[in-house]
């Protein structure tokens, strides 16, 4: 088999036949490669209009993306995906990548349009483009910003409004996402500290999805938290700083994907989550060696996920 050639069932039926056994170092997770691939393209995004080489239209920018984001969104593992997306390499256009993919899986699980995902994946892919607008002092200090510095960082808001206003086919919507992805449904975001329905659609999915790729991803100055406890904190605050509904849509739909999915309880035991409550999707029944516990009546709470391992499936590998 050539070299980057993508393995499916009939090829690893025939390696095993064959006695061919296959090593992690043999093979790249397919995710890796097309997220490697996606996060290129949204450098040369940014990169050309921040150059004023091109001014690209929201068409043009959807045929360089968005058969990538499609694919990462419908045939591969969420939990890869969510690995690939906390790397520290890149994070700037791994970030906006990341936004992208997790605004148009919120936006699918939320029953929009197909036009209405494609236009909510840019604009999650375009949300921070007004950093390149922001001193390289602001954007990579590894400490505390400073009140001044702080005002400067919030401008990036205005400037990605602006620019994105000024892109060919570029909605007002689109626009609005890089100036209210910091707002909140209790009015304590910026820049304007508007709430509730003044805020558009697309602006409070793309705040939820921006919030949780920046708690997951590890940075120069910080580790990323525990996916589960990024998953609480989104879901508990779901009433105070972002629209309840996107929330319970977001956390239904990634926690049933963690059915069977081996957690670390608070007490060191491991166990494995085997329902999950609708009035309280972020405390399951889990079992713990034949004994199930609900969650929702006990001091005892999940810490965080346990990879599980298992064979390579035909979703996950290829010869890159």
């Amino acid at each position: 088999m050539p070299k980057h050639s993508i393995l499916n069932d009939h090829h690893l039926a025939l390696l095993q036949q064959h006695g061919i056994e296959l090593y992690r170092e043999d093979t790249r997770l397919v995710t890796e490669f097309m997220m490697e691939e996606t996060i290129s393209e949204a450098r040369m995004i940014y990169e050309k209009i921040h150059n004023y080489k091109e001014q690209l239209s929201n068409s043009q920018i959807q045929s360089l993306i968005m058969p990538n984001i499609l694919e990462l969104c419908a045939n591969h593992r969420f939990s890869n995906m969510i690995l690939e997306l906390r790397k520290k390499d890149n994070y700037t256009y791994r970030h906006c990548v990341g936004v992208a993919v997790i605004s148009f899986l919120m936006g699918k699980w939320l029953g929009l349009k197909e036009a209405e995902l494609r236009d909510l994946a840019i604009a999650g892919l375009m949300h921070d483009i007004g950093k390149i607008k922001i001193p390289d002092s602001i954007l990579n200090k590894a400490s505390r910003l400073s009140a001044d510095e702080y005002a400067v960082m919030k401008l990036h808001t205005h400037f990605g409004y602006e620019m994105i206003r000024h892109l060919p086919e570029m909605t007002e919507q689109q626009a609005l996402v890089a100036l209210q992805h910091h707002e909140r449904e209790d009015g304590s975001g910026y820049p304007f500290g508007i709430s509730g329905e003044d805020i558009a659609p697309f602006s409070k999915i793309v705040a939820v999805a921006d919030v949780f790729h920046t708690m997951i991803s590890e940075r120069v100055y910080k580790k990323p938290a525990p996916l589960y406890q990024v998953y609480r904190e989104i879901y508990q605050r779901a009433s105070g700083l972002f629209d309840p509904l996107v929330v319970q849509s977001f956390i239904s739909n990634v926690m049933n994907r963690m059915i069977g999915n081996s957690v670390l309880l608070s007490n060191g035991q491991i166990a494995r989550i085997t329902m999950l409550h609708p009035d309280d999707l972020i405390n399951p029944l889990v079992v713990v060696q034949g004994q199930y516990y609900d969650l929702r009546q006990s001091d005892i709470y999940i810490v965080d996920f346990i990879p599980n391992l298992r064979k390579p499936n035909r979703k996950d590998l290829d010869l890159r």
